[in-house]
């Protein structure tokens, strides 16, 4: 059963270093790529099946982008990846050291906020107030939460082994970035 898959990440976004990063220039702008592909074992690859979709901006029916169309098999990769991961790297790391991971996500969330709620808006089709002022704040909010949790678990449930966790997740279209936080409770906790 093929099920469609979405890259968390649907844009690329280039921004100025350096202690001039608040000037905006005309190089500071959302780049689209034509073509995404699936993200596991930390590169990019090509579906198993080889299918893409197409996300079109509702306002003005031009194509965005290609996306992946992910399968069993795309799902069964990522999470035989996660479990090395976890096994090779997150599970030798401490509560504060998982924590300070999710803070950065949560603060590269608020940092590029405004770029993400424009691609949130042209994917979607949903008002750009809905999207800087209510999707984007709970994304961030959400990394920040379980960033908070990673280092007190040991505290709050003594005596319990951590389990790993995995999950396939079918993103609908309309609604794309408030749910790219919930993979987060089972990366964060591990409980």
């Amino acid at each position: 059963m093929a099920a469609r898959s979405r890259l968390t990440t649907v844009a690329s976004i280039s921004a100025n270093a350096g202690p001039t990063r608040l000037r905006r220039s005309r190089a500071n702008h959302i780049q689209i790529k034509p073509r995404y592909q699936l993200f596991i074992d930390g590169k990019f690859q090509a579906p198993h099946s080889g299918r893409h979709f197409d996300s079109i901006n509702p306002a003005t029916e031009e194509k965005l982008a290609g996306i992946t169309e992910g399968d069993a098999h795309d799902v069964d990769l990522a999470v035989k990846a996660a479990r090395r991961a976890y096994e090779g790297v997150w599970s030798k790391m401490t509560g504060c050291e998982r924590g300070k991971f999710l803070y950065r996500i949560a603060r590269l969330v608020q940092e590029k906020s405004r770029e993400l709620a424009v691609l949130e808006t042209m994917d979607g089709g949903k008002t750009i107030k809905e999207s800087r002022d209510i999707d984007l704040p709970l994304v961030a909010a959400h990394f920040f939460y379980y960033a908070g949790w990673a280092d007190k678990l040991q505290y709050a449930f003594p005596g319990r082994r951590p389990r790993l966790l995995g999950a396939g997740q079918i993103i609908p279209l309309e609604f794309p970035a408030p749910h790219g936080r919930l993979e987060t409770r089972a990366r964060a906790c591990r409980w």
